[in-house]
């Protein structure tokens, strides 16, 4: 493995001050699950020097906010998220879908931010190959084998999708993380904070989250009255691996009218891909057990598989169907 030196920051300034001084040599270190295989497999992106927050107060903990909405630490573990019982009553969709990601032992090791901030997991990059995230100028999964972890949804530098789950589940309660730096506290939504892969600080990544900046927590709103939610998720085997294909799809409803909608798509493209052609379809409408038929005509219209990944478009439009299926039985 990649020998690394370790540093134990007591406060997030101090954290802040090691990551300024080191650059982009430099990352956060909390759950480990996905920074340690990346060292282990000495990927170009690996870092020399290890910022350890887990012992900083404050960046671990689930509350209720003044409004009724709830702040997550971003060091809280997901099997945290999971065991909430704050979390299970004003946002069951976000539970279902915290359970759904790897394995129970790695929830109990992984963190929230961790989630929302790892690599990608192309085979491509994992196995060491020079591609553009490992200081390559070649996108091998554009030409490769691009089954499983590469986008449907067309790409630019790099094809490979966006792999974590918690980021898919929180959009549609328009969450919005906050983030410390040098500057001060910068609240972002989440769309706003994984665009996809973009280059910042001078190396491509999923997320905007600059070299001397951390993840703080989560905040989100108020489940309003007449919410219903629902996360789907298809992968080869029950634990452990990440979504084909993936829906969190949140309704606002007036009896059986459809005044708001948010889909939100993962495992199909290089980021959460929230689908609005959808959702301006689904409002005003009444759900029924016809409307999943009828959502599914006008969904991923702009879908750019790649040559061996366009089943990965069929199955995020079976999970639309049956995410409206489930919120209206």
């Amino acid at each position: 493995m990649k020998k690394v030196s370790i540093y134990k920051p007591s406060t997030v300034d101090e954290a802040i001050q090691i990551l300024s001084q080191h650059g982009t040599s430099a990352a956060v270190y909390a759950g480990g699950t996905d920074l340690l295989i990346r060292l282990k497999n000495r990927l170009e992106q690996a870092p020399t020097y290890l910022v350890d927050i887990k012992k900083i107060d404050h960046l671990r903990y689930i509350k209720e906010d003044a409004q009724g909405g709830v702040e997550i630490g971003a060091a809280t573990k997901l099997a945290e998220l999971a065991d909430s019982k704050l979390l299970q009553e004003k946002y069951p969709m976000l539970v279902e879908a915290v359970n759904k990601i790897s394995s129970p032992e790695l929830r109990n090791a992984s963190t929230l931010g961790g989630d929302l901030l790892q690599e990608v997991w192309c085979q491509y990059l994992r196995g060491g190959y020079s591609c553009w995230r490992n200081g390559g100028y070649l996108c091998y999964g554009a030409i490769g084998d691009n089954s499983y972890y590469h986008s449907a949804m067309g790409g630019r530098l790099c094809y490979a999708v966006y792999p974590g789950d918690a980021a898919t589940a929180l959009i549609p309660f328009d969450a919005r993380a906050k983030l410390a730096t040098p500057q001060g506290v910068k609240e972002l939504s989440i769309e706003q904070l994984v665009p996809g892969d973009l280059m910042v600080d001078g190396r491509i990544q999923s997320h905007v989250v600059r070299f001397n900046e951390i993840l703080t927590s989560v905040v989100i709103p108020p489940p309003k009255p007449g919410l219903r939610a629902s996360f789907e998720k298809l992968r080869p085997r029950g634990v452990w691996d990440f979504a084909m294909a993936s829906l969190a799809i949140s309704l606002q409803l007036r009896d059986k009218t459809i005044d708001d909608a948010r889909v939100v798509f993962g495992g199909i493209a290089g980021r959460p891909l929230r689908e609005t052609t959808v959702e301006t379809f689904l409002k005003g409408k009444t759900l029924s057990s016809e409307l999943g038929e009828q959502a599914i005509s006008v969904a991923l219209a702009s879908a750019a598989p790649l040559k061996y990944n366009a089943t990965k478009i069929d199955m995020a439009k079976g999970l639309l169907a049956s995410g409206l299926a489930r919120l209206n039985a």
